[in-house]
């Protein structure tokens, strides 16, 4: 039986970090981040404000067009500093530029 070890070094390390920072450009960063958690929850960074607000609809305002969820039981935990956390049975949710 043979066993393999990975050999990491300190190079390597360094290249996967640039290549990481190549590939997140500035277009990227000023977008908005969303975290979806199963069809339960999901967190909104970088949104603009709430466009409409139904318990199985929800469209959010974002930098370049809108947000659009739909499902049912939507509770806005909460909406501070351009960050919100929803959550509810999601379906499908649609960027809209």
């Amino acid at each position: 039986m043979s066993r393999y070890k990975f050999k990491s070094n300190k190079k390597n390390k360094i290249n996967l970090i640039a290549e990481y920072n190549e590939f997140i450009s500035k277009d990227i960063m000023e977008g908005i981040h969303t975290e979806i958690f199963s069809n339960k929850n999901i967190i909104i960074e970088n949104c603009k404000g709430i466009v409409d607000y139904q318990e199985n609809y929800i469209k959010l305002k974002i930098k370049k067009g809108f947000l659009v969820l739909s499902g049912t039981e939507f509770i806005i935990s909460s909406f501070e500093d351009e960050k919100i956390m929803i959550k509810g049975n999601i379906i499908s949710i649609e960027f809209c530029v």
